[in-house]
């Protein structure tokens, strides 16, 4: 799996040898926790991780008893997985278990401690919140590792891939990548297009993405190359975005998703 695979690739991918619906859903709830997280949305972090944990336990329990159901609980699903006395087809029984014992942990947490229901005595907060990411986070990655590739580096890559662009601001339309935000400077999309872009814009496409005037897009790109400021580099004839470019990057899209 390169470096560059998409999120919907990894859908894709997982859709292909579990459920494909319920892979969608399951990157779209990890992408919304993301996010809400990063927002310090402690409540709505906590709701997404159970929503998450819905969809993760239903993925494991199809594979495993050969039934997908698309509205099973979660309790149902896990009983399964755990009974000793019933046929198990997930490929690697150890794994399974493990996922339900964190699984079980995250939702029990969204349940009982008071982000699904009012409670005089609890408010959702960060600590709560952190560990209830993490568990998503080694769940998704144990998926990806039982079905679809073992390279440690490249599931590490793939989970960060997801909290570095939260929000799907660009979108493809007749093959052309747009970023739906009209609040950026010149410099902002440029780097917000190479952040979603891993593998690299040549000046001439982003040019073409970036609907401002060629002479500014230029400039930005010269700027963001520019030894003092290090955003950018270049790498042959495309441009990749530096550590320095992301850190800028992901505050500015930050900072635009809390105005929202």
């Amino acid at each position: 799996m390169p470096r560059s695979v998409t999120q919907s690739g990894l859908s894709h991918a997982l859709g292909q040898a579990t459920e494909p619906t319920l892979a969608v859903r399951l990157f779209e709830e990890a992408a919304k926790l993301e996010e809400a997280f990063a927002l310090r949305k402690w409540q709505s972090t906590e709701l997404d991780g159970g929503r998450f944990a819905e969809v993760a336990a239903r993925i494991i329990y199809g594979v495993d008893s050969g039934k997908f159901n698309l509205s099973k609980g979660v309790d149902d699903c896990l009983r399964y997985v755990e009974n000793p006395q019933v046929t198990h087809a997930f490929p690697d029984l150890q794994s399974a278990n493990q996922l339900a014992l964190i699984l079980r942990a995250t939702y029990k947490l969204r349940s009982q401690r008071g982000a699904v229901h009012v409670s005089p005595t609890y408010t959702a907060n960060e600590i709560d919140s952190r560990m209830v990411v993490e568990g998503v986070r080694w769940v998704l990655a144990e998926l990806l590792r039982v079905f679809v590739t073992t390279d440690q580096s490249a599931l590490v890559t793939a989970v960060e891939e997801l909290s570095r662009f939260p929000h799907p601001l660009i979108r493809q339309y007749g093959g052309q990548p747009l970023l739906q935000s009209i609040s950026l400077t010149a410099e902002e999309e440029v780097l917000v297009h190479l952040l979603n872009e891993r593998t690299g814009m040549t000046q001439a496409q982003l040019i073409r993405a970036i609907p401002k005037d060629p002479s500014g897009v230029r400039r930005a790109v010269k700027h963001l190359a520019d030894g003092r400021t290090r955003q950018i580099v270049g790498v042959g004839d495309r441009w990749e975005i530096t550590d320095l470019g992301i850190v800028r990057a992901e505050a500015r899209l930050l900072l635009d998703n809390a105005h929202k």
